[in-house]
């Protein structure tokens, strides 16, 4: 025997299992909206601790100058030792310098007439 279906109960049918599908995506949508908000928040956390970081490391490389400039007033053998060291294109660690030569000026050093009386002093931008 045929089953017959009633139009009206074909739609219901229809209706409901649109429903069911949209109600789906509708749960994806939300999901994927929370997880955006939680991604934005999560960035712009990063970027925060990321800004902290390099102002530390330009207060760390302002300090490391500083203190660079008044160790070599008080010790001629170090203004040397600074100078040698940047004709080599290395720091006295040993690491390769970066491109801090272009930032530096010349200082006359008071002392043994026989050494090379210039030594390189870094320079640093007005506070």
């Amino acid at each position: 025997m045929a089953y017959n279906y009633n139009t009206n109960s074909v739609k219901n049918m229809q209706m409901i299992n649109s429903h069911r599908t949209a109600s789906k995506y509708k749960q994806k949508l939300l999901y994927l909206k929370q997880l955006i908000r939680e991604y934005v928040h999560e960035n712009a956390a990063l970027v925060d601790e990321l800004e902290e970081i390099q102002m530390k490391i330009i207060m760390r490389k302002e300090e490391r100058k500083f203190l660079l400039r008044k160790l070599c007033e008080y010790e001629p053998q170090v203004v040397i030792e600074v100078q040698r060291a940047s004709k080599d294109g290395t720091s006295s660690s040993g690491q390769v310098k970066s491109s801090d030569n272009k930032k530096r000026k010349k200082k006359t050093v008071e002392g043994d007439s026989s050494v090379n009386k210039t030594a390189v002093i870094p320079k640093t931008e007005p506070q």
